[in-house]
């Protein structure tokens, strides 16, 4: 994956900013960014996720985030719930696109780190979000993520954190206008969505997940959506291609999945955005065309 991962940043990118990042991780310094949308954005030098950012230039999911804003240009964008908030690159990056941001993260480490964003009308949530509310036993590692059993809750180090729904939390908090969700939860995204069927048929977001599967197909195809996606090659990955997904393909490499209500879906036609091997996927193409 390091091959396919620097022919996607970009050979001459993959080594500057790989060797830049070294060298700060020595010194133990952490990285202050400014993302696309201008605001600055801490890398802590302990947080795979965030280096991630920077090596990518803000497109750690290929650009499937822009395409996400696009399909809610035009609409009233009230309230954006992250799950999988990680360290908040999220809320940053779409800082002014939103009037709410809600974060969900259960890591105890990254939640000290939500504490030092200074944004308006930010709130997060420690806990997990799933199909159900109870309590779990989870683990946490040095790199800020957080795991438990979704089977069986088969104790680890003994640690017990609160599992939510979304529907339970937007009922009991009076949340509405939900515009947007984006979930990243490595292997229970499908959990989250189970819980929050009430929330998608009563508000209509465009939802981000980092699934791609029947399941999510069958999901929502029940609720009358449209799934698209900035997808890749294996061989060439510096190449994109915006593609409305008809039905699952296990040939195909997807990242994150842009999941649209019919009501609001654009008129999208299939496009390459064409990259190269010394400075990988096209941004400056992709940013324009979704006017970011």
């Amino acid at each position: 994956m390091h091959k396919i991962f620097s022919l996607q940043i970009g050979l001459f990118n993959f080594v500057y900013r790989g060797l830049k990042i070294k060298i700060l991780k020595k010194l133990k310094k952490n990285i202050i960014y400014k993302v696309l949308t201008k605001h600055n954005y801490n890398i802590h030098n302990w947080d795979p996720s965030a280096t991630e950012i920077y090596m990518t230039q803000c497109f750690a999911d290929w650009g499937n985030e822009y395409l996400f804003l696009d399909s809610i240009r035009g609409r009233n964008n009230c309230y954006f719930l992250d799950i999988g908030c990680h360290s908040g690159y999220y809320p940053i990056l779409f800082k002014n696109y939103f009037d709410n941001t809600i974060g969900f993260e259960p890591s105890s480490k990254c939640i000290n780190i939500l504490k030092l964003i200074k944004i308006e009308k930010f709130a997060y949530h420690q806990c997990f979000v799933g199909d159900k509310n109870v309590y779990v036993e989870a683990k946490e590692n040095d790199a800020g993520y957080s795991f438990y059993n979704s089977i069986n809750h088969v104790p680890t180090n003994n640690i017990k954190i609160k599992q939510i729904t979304l529907d339970s939390f937007c009922n009991k908090k009076n949340i509405e206008n939900v515009t947007a969700i984006k979930i990243d939860v490595d292997g229970i995204d499908m959990e989250v969505l189970y819980g929050a069927k009430e929330v998608i048929k009563t508000n209509r977001p465009s939802v981000l997940i980092e699934n791609y599967s029947k399941e999510l197909f069958n999901y929502f195809k029940e609720l009358d959506y449209s799934l698209l996606t900035l997808s890749s090659s294996k061989a060439k990955p510096y190449n994109l291609f915006l593609e409305e997904l008809k039905s699952y393909d296990e040939k195909k490499w997807i990242k994150m999945v842009c999941c649209i209500p019919n009501e609001f879906k654009k008129k999208y036609q299939s496009y390459t955005f064409e990259g190269n091997l010394i400075t990988g996927i096209n941004k400056k193409k992709i940013i324009k065309n979704f006017k970011i």
